[in-house]
């Protein structure tokens, strides 16, 4: 069975109200009296000053958050000019820019040339089907591709 209080304050809110109300007003035919009412009626006060304060700190809370995202965004289009300045400059050293928390630009180490050649074969399974496959000269046993190479490299099959 569902309950009867709904969960969210905006809709508790509502419900309170209703119920306080027309409990208030239809006391003797409720079979209640006065003296039932008045915990309601006291903690409806605390709720009565609880839930607006509450509605208010939210909406403080989305005011300040958009204005702390406004003032990064302008922020930032101001670092990001500097940062690329500082990037391109030749007199900002590689250990500075790390000191700064910037990007350090990665120089790629050379690969030397091959030591070792692709080697094919022809295979004729079917009739008018050729399967071509190439092996490391230095491995020609082995299917895998030879240490270090990559999908652009010589040996991409």
């Amino acid at each position: 069975m569902a309950d009867y209080i709904p969960g969210p304050d905006a809709n508790f809110q509502a419900w309170q109200s209703n119920f306080v109300t027309y409990a208030n007003a239809n006391l003797a035919a409720l079979g209640l009296t006065a003296a039932d009412m008045a915990p309601i009626t006291s903690a409806q006060s605390g709720w009565a000053t609880a839930f607006p304060a509450h509605v208010a700190a939210v909406n403080a809370a989305k005011a300040a958050k958009q204005t702390k995202d406004e003032a990064r965004t302008a922020y930032v289009a101001v670092i990001r000019p500097l940062v690329r300045r500082l990037q391109a400059s030749a007199v900002v050293s590689d250990a500075e820019k790390a000191s700064l928390g910037i990007t350090v630009a990665q120089t790629p180490t050379p690969i030397g040339p091959p030591t070792t050649a692709p080697i094919c074969s022809i295979e004729c399974g079917n009739r008018l089907q050729q399967t071509l496959r190439f092996v490391d000269s230095a491995t020609p046993t082995r299917k895998a591709k030879p240490a270090a190479s990559s999908e652009t490299g010589p040996f991409r099959s």
